[in-house]
């Protein structure tokens, strides 16, 4: 609520950013998992010469050499269009989310970028030095681009999964090693490491897929391509056991909840999303057993086909990952429309103040007027949800009154899912008269009080009737009331 509002319609803020960081998601494990296929496949074309069968160790480089031209296209333009893009949308989407994550991770991030620079560096010495560096150099050179490529991910991993996990930091307990090496920061990055071997398997049949069906190399890069894949897609599952355990309980609730849905109830969209990453995982695995088997029924369109399938399973997991902190951004600490929790713990006096009176970026509005209740949207739900779109408010408030509407906004933090409102009664009417309004219903925030008002006196009860037999006042006798009998 201290910065400008990216009020972006149909998509909303959040899906901007999610379809920029599935796509670098992908880039990026492809970028570590692929370093991993090229330092074991030139350790294959090597150890090939050295037992002097020279001809079928050049056809291996050949071949990783189309690999690895896509490889360095591949995740050195995507991987930096898509990685600005990130950082471009969450300064816009959640800038205090974002300046949280930079204040506190200063001198992991600035570890991260120059370990970037050196894995760029390695990476284009080992491409350009093809045709001169010694073989040995090169497998040094792939070797040395895995390693300190999976260092970027040791430090970005530390970072994501403190997001879900803080462990002991707290804002009163800022310390980087409490909340680098949180809960599940051990199974999130074994479980990532994983799941880049899986995909730069399928990176190597995606190139496989080229070769001539008649070729004898394809059934050997096949069956080596797939060596990553297979025992990936097996640990994955228990992998995630383990990253399970450590999840906040609100987490696997909501994930409990949506699988009570699968018999007919409601199927929250977290749990829709974990099984999606399930099912294309067992997909996956179908289709490289299949490969194994029949190398020569692999063409570019089946690997392509395989390569999109992991794409979607890396949407459902990431999806699941953002959902399960929801209402958060830093679980616990900082809600997904950058409220803090400890206004909330603060109580009444912070929570149920006048909301645009503590707001830095506004103009100038009159109060219970329209312009009150969309600046109060635009602060408070804007940041998960558009008027018409992804998780659009209009489908959602189509059949509210003014009444309901108003006690909604005291409880809507009980489903677990969203903050609560932080406002004044004024604050809830206005917001309430603007989403009525965005039906065509003409009315003000002052329309609104009124209406909560009436419901509130209709629900209460009626005065106590007087008793049966009231005793005799004294005013109507001329005797003292203690001489009465």
């Amino acid at each position: 609520m201290n910065y400008p509002v990216w009020d972006l319609p149909v998509l909303g803020a959040g899906l901007v950013v999610a379809i920029i960081a599935v796509f670098h998601v992908l880039v990026s494990h492809f970028a570590i998992g692929g370093g991993a296929f090229l330092f074991l496949a030139e350790w294959w074309a090597r150890r090939l010469h050295q037992s002097g069968r020279l001809e079928d160790g050049e056809r291996v480089r050949d071949f990783l050499h189309r690999y690895a031209t896509f490889f360095l296209v591949f995740t050195t333009v995507f991987g930096a269009m898509t990685g600005v893009g990130i950082w471009f949308a969450i300064a816009l989407a959640s800038p205090e989310g974002t300046s949280l994550l930079i204040h506190q991770f200063v001198f992991a991030w600035a570890t991260e970028w120059v370990v970037f620079l050196a894995e760029l560096s390695l990476l284009y010495l080992y491409y350009y030095g093809w045709k001169h560096n010694p073989q040995k150099d090169q497998v040094l050179l792939a070797g040395a681009y895995f390693g300190v490529s999976w260092f970027s991910l040791f430090i970005i991993n530390g970072i994501l999964s403190f997001m879900l996990t803080p462990g002991g930091w707290t804002l009163e307990n800022r310390d980087l090693t409490a909340g680098f090496f949180n809960p599940s920061f051990w199974p999130s990055l074994i479980l990532r490491t994983v799941t880049m071997f899986l995909i730069g398997g399928l990176g190597g049949l995606l190139i496989a897929g080229r070769l001539e069906s008649e070729d004898p190399l394809k059934p050997r890069v096949v069956r080596f391509s797939a060596s990553f894949v297979i025992p990936a897609a097996i640990l994955v599952p228990l992998l995630f056991a383990w990253y399970w355990s450590t999840l906040p309980e609100n987490t696997v609730k909501m994930v409990q909840d949506g699988v009570a849905g699968l018999g007919g109830g409601r199927l929250t969209a977290i749990t829709r999303h974990l099984i999606l990453a399930g099912v294309a995982g067992a997909a996956v695995m179908a289709g490289v057993l299949i490969a194994v088997f029949r190398p020569r029924v692999v063409t570019t369109g089946v690997a392509v086909a395989l390569m999109v399938i992991v794409q979607m399973g890396l949407m459902g997991a990431e999806f699941f990952r953002e959902m399960a902190r929801k209402p958060y951004v830093l679980h616990g600490t900082l809600y997904s429309n950058s409220l803090w929790r400890k206004d909330v713990d603060a109580g009444a006096p912070v929570l149920q103040a006048p909301f645009l009176g503590r707001a830095r970026w506004h103009p100038g509005v009159e109060p219970l007027s329209r312009e009150h209740g969309e600046w109060v949207f635009r602060l408070q739900c804007a940041s998960c949800h558009t008027r018409e779109g992804y998780r659009g408010i209009l489908s959602r408030t189509a059949s509210w009154t003014p009444e309901f509407a108003f006690r909604w906004f005291q409880t809507m933090h009980e489903q677990g899912v969203m903050p609560p409102f932080q406002g004044s009664a004024e604050d809830r009417a206005a917001l309430a008269a603007y989403l009525l309004d965005l039906h065509g219903k003409t009315l003000d925030g002052r329309d609104v009080l009124e209406a909560a008002r009436k419901a509130e006196a209709a629900k209460a009860p009626p005065p106590a009737p007087p008793p049966a037999n009231p005793p005799q006042a004294a005013a109507d006798t001329d005797q003292p009331r203690e001489a009465q009998p």
